[in-house]
C-alpha cells in the first residue's frame, strides 16, 4: 500500500490509498468515469513522488498541478 495524491478530476487534491503495484483507478461521478493512471515525477526540494493523475491530463500540467498541492 502507498499512500498518493489525486491531481485532476472531482478527487483534485485528494490523498488515498494505493495497493503497490497499481498503475489506473476509476473513479464513478455523476459526470461520468474518470481514470486516474501512476506518474512518478521529480519535484524541486521535494524529491520524486507518485501520483494518480487524470488519464487526459498532460505531463506538464500534472507537474504544475502536483507542485501546488506541495507549497
Amino acid at each position: 500500500m502507498a499512500i498518493v495524491l489525486y491531481v485532476g478530476g472531482s478527487k483534485d487534491g485528494d490523498k488515498g490509498v494505493v495497493p503497490h503495484g497499481f498503475s489506473k483507478s476509476r473513479a464513478d461521478t455523476d459526470a461520468g468515469p474518470e481514470i486516474y493512471t501512476e506518474r512518478f515525477m521529480e519535484l524541486p526540494g521535494i524529491g520524486k513522488i507518485r501520483v494518480m493523475a487524470l488519464e487526459s491530463l498532460r505531463d506538464e500540467i500534472v507537474h504544475q498541478r502536483t507542485a501546488q498541492h506541495y507549497r
